[in-house]
Formats: C-alpha cells, sequence, structure tokens
C-alpha cells in the first residue's frame, strides 16, 4: 500500500483540480481586459463585480456543504476565485489606472509561466 495519492486518478474534478490557478488567473485577466477596453472603470462596475462574486463564493459554500460532485466544487471553486480576482483587478484599476495595466501584465505572465512550467 502506498500513502501517495495519485494525480489524476479517473476523477472527474482532477484536470480542473490540477490548472485551477491557470484558469482563474486567465478569467481573471479575460475579464480585466474586457472592463478595460469597454471603459468600465467605475465604481458601479466594481460593485456589481462584487455582488457576483459574493454571490459565486456563497454558490461554492453552497456545494461544498451539500455535495460529493468532486467536478461541480472544482467548478464553483474557480468560479468564485476568478470572480474575486476580477474584482481586485477592477477595484485596483479604478484606484490607479496604472495598476490595472500592470495587474493585468503580472496575472498574464504568473499564467504563462504556469503554462510554460507545464511541459510534461
Amino acid at each position: 500500500m502506498s500513502s501517495h495519492a495519485v494525480e489524476g486518478s479517473g476523477k472527474q474534478g482532477g484536470w480542473l483540480h490540477r490548472h485551477r490557478y491557470r484558469v482563474v488567473l486567465w478569467i481573471a485577466v479575460a475579464e480585466g481586459i474586457v472592463v478595460a477596453v469597454t471603459h468600465g472603470l467605475h465604481i458601479t462596475t466594481i460593485i456589481v463585480l462584487g455582488v457576483i462574486a459574493f454571490a459565486c463564493l456563497m454558490l461554492y459554500g453552497f456545494t461544498k456543504e451539500r455535495t460529493r460532485s468532486s467536478f461541480l466544487r472544482e467548478v464553483t471553486w474557480f468560479l468564485a476565485a476568478s470572480q474575486l480576482g476580477a474584482s481586485i483587478l477592477v477595484a485596483a484599476g479604478v484606484i490607479l489606472l496604472g495598476a490595472l495595466i500592470v495587474l493585468l501584465v503580472i496575472f498574464a505572465l504568473v499564467a504563462l509561466g504556469l503554462l510554460l512550467l507545464d511541459r510534461r
């Protein structure tokens, strides 16, 4: 008997679990770009994204407690995390427009680094 867990051992949520941070970063980057391109840097945008992020966080908490599906838990986790990331990104963009560009570049570089390191 081995005490090591087998990675990707047929679980439905295995791929999502292994790539969760990369997915979250790319979704947050995409949402940040959409907000920047559509000139949506307003306090209203932050409030709407905050409400969506809070709802996604509550959905994750609900599914974590009530379901045994690892796939559903993973999907709701990265939905909540990406919305929280987008909220932080847009809030930083409103505070300092330059911060939006810097954070977009940092998030994109980290996501690219994760992608390049995953060359297995």
